[in-house]
């Protein structure tokens, strides 16, 4: 048996999508979930989990790649927004090292967005980022710094489950020693829901691992995940039985 917690990533980022995850929630096919704090509906969504109680069980889905910054310096970082001011990402190219200008724009627009996320009334639970751009090596560490500093328990690990590249494996074992040294990791493991269904870890005991979904909209009662196009009201309960489903609001620091 497994102890697995399943989060819906992108909470907040438009109606259709807040419902899904919620509906996903109310269903017990996921107790977590990371807001996007600066998207059209992440007030709306903040005010229904707390209307519902399920304040306690989100966190805060980091974002520096889609969207409107909160914050003017990062603004004028051709890496992160173009002219218009508008974040934009391509993952062609792998961010290496930050300029002392580029790390204090990053700091304050992480910062600025957890502040924001807390002033919605969201304690904050854990945390995990947008396109997964924490994941990049010159930024590891400015997201352990202000995980650190605001008193944030947990940061997703990156993808240790499934297939990848020798060159993969090796970057992402270390970045993961990195963060369970800094005692930021939440789980053993990390993946989607194929990954667990096709190269499921080894469960040793009292073992973590994680799973992310994407719940994107509702179609004929059923709940789509908008990327992997899975039927999650089918797929997620298979998973579940048998395994057991956690939050990190579970876990203890």
């Amino acid at each position: 048996m497994h102890n697995i917690i399943i989060n819906a990533d992108d909470f907040g980022k438009s109606k259709e999508i807040t419902f899904a995850i919620l509906s996903a929630m109310d269903l017990n096919l996921c107790l977590d979930t990371t807001l996007l704090v600066n998207f059209e509906d992440s007030y709306h969504a903040a005010s229904l989990a707390i209307d519902t109680n399920k304040k306690d069980n989100i966190g805060i889905h980091l974002n520096l790649t889609e969207g409107n910054p909160l914050t003017d310096n990062i603004k004028k970082e051709r890496r992160f927004c173009n002219e218009e001011g508008l974040f934009h990402y391509s993952k062609n190219e792998r961010i290496i090292c930050l300029s002392t200008s580029e790390k204090r724009a990053v700091y304050e627009e992480l910062t600025s967005q957890i502040h924001l996320c807390r002033s919605f009334g969201i304690p904050i639970s854990h945390a995990d980022s947008h396109n997964h751009i924490h994941e990049e090596p010159g930024l590891l560490f400015i997201f352990i710094h202000t995980m650190k500093k605001e008193k944030i328990p947990f940061l997703r690990i990156t993808k240790n489950i499934g297939t990848t590249s020798f060159i993969n494996k090796v970057y992402r074992e270390s970045y993961n020693s990195i963060l369970s040294l800094s005692h930021l990791a939440g789980s053993d493991h990390f993946g989607n829901t194929s990954d667990f269904v096709i190269f499921p870890p080894h469960p040793k005991k009292n073992s973590i691992t994680e799973l992310m979904i994407h719940p994107g909209f509702i179609k004929n009662d059923q709940i789509i995940d908008i990327y992997a196009k899975e039927n999650l009201s089918i797929k997620l309960p298979e998973i579940i039985n048998g395994n057991n489903l956690i939050s990190f609001n579970h876990l203890k620091r």
